[in-house]
C-alpha cells in the first residue's frame, strides 16, 4: 500500500448481497422503484427489536440492512430498513403499524392483546403496501417462511413463500415479467 493512503474498510461478508438480491433490485429500478443501498455496513434491528426477533433469517438481514431505501415509485410500497426498525417516533407509517393498530382495536382486551402482541413476535414484516388494504410481507420466524396479511385481518396470513430466497426470487420473476395479475402485484405491479 502506498505510504499515506488508508486502507478502505470493508463491509462484513455476511452485508454482500448476493446475486439474487441484485437481480430484484435491478429489476425494481427499471420498474421506476427508488433504490439506494447504504454506503457501510449496519446493523438492520436496534437492541430492543433484535432481542424481540433473535432468529431473523441471514437473508433477510443482509438484503435490508444494505439498503437505506427501496420504495415503488409512488411511495406506496416499501422495504422496510434499518431507519425504519429504529423509528420511536409515531408519524407516518411505522415498521409495526399494523400490530399497533390491531392492539388498538383491541380496546384494551387483555387476552386478545396478548394473542396479538404473540402473533407479531412471530412474525417479522419485511415488505409494507399501503395503496388497498394496507398489506405486508412477513418472516415467520419460527420456520423463515413469508406470509402476507392485509386489513382488516391482520393476524390471519396466508403462506406466499417457503423462504426469504424464494421470495425474493418470485418478486424478481413478477416484477421482470411486466404483467400486473400475478400473485405479487400488490407488492410490484405497475402503478403502485
Amino acid at each position: 500500500m502506498a505510504a499515506g493512503k488508508k486502507a478502505k474498510k470493508r463491509p462484513p461478508s455476511s452485508s454482500k448481497l448476493t446475486l439474487r438480491d441484485l437481480k430484484l433490485l435491478r429489476t425494481l429500478r427499471r420498474r421506476g422503484w427508488k433504490v439506494r443501498r447504504v454506503s457501510r455496513a449496519r446493523k438492520l434491528l436496534p437492541p430492543t427489536l433484535a432481542g424481540r426477533y433473535p432468529r431473523v433469517p441471514a437473508g433477510v438481514l443482509r438484503l435490508l440492512s444494505a439498503l437505506e431505501a427501496c420504495v415503488s415509485p409512488k411511495e406506496t410500497v416499501w422495504f422496510l430498513t434499518a431507519e425504519d426498525y429504529a423509528r420511536t417516533d409515531d408519524v407516518g407509517f411505522r415498521w409495526n403499524e399494523f400490530e399497533i393498530m390491531s392492539l388498538e382495536a383491541a380496546d384494551g382486551d387483555p387476552e386478545l392483546e396478548s394473542e396479538i402482541r404473540s402473533f407479531w413476535d412471530g412474525h417479522f414484516p419485511v415488505m409494507l403496501a399501503v395503496h388497498s388494504d394496507y398489506d405486508y410481507l412477513a418472516v415467520r420466524v419460527s420456520d423463515g417462511a413469508v406470509v402476507h396479511g392485509y386489513a382488516p385481518e391482520w393476524e390471519e396470513p396466508s403462506e406466499v413463500a417457503p423462504s426469504f430466497a424464494a421470495l425474493l426470487t418470485a418478486l424478481e420473476a413478477e416484477a421482470d415479467a411486466e404483467r400486473d395479475d400475478g400473485p405479487f402485484k400488490i407488492f410490484v405491479g405497475r402503478g403502485i
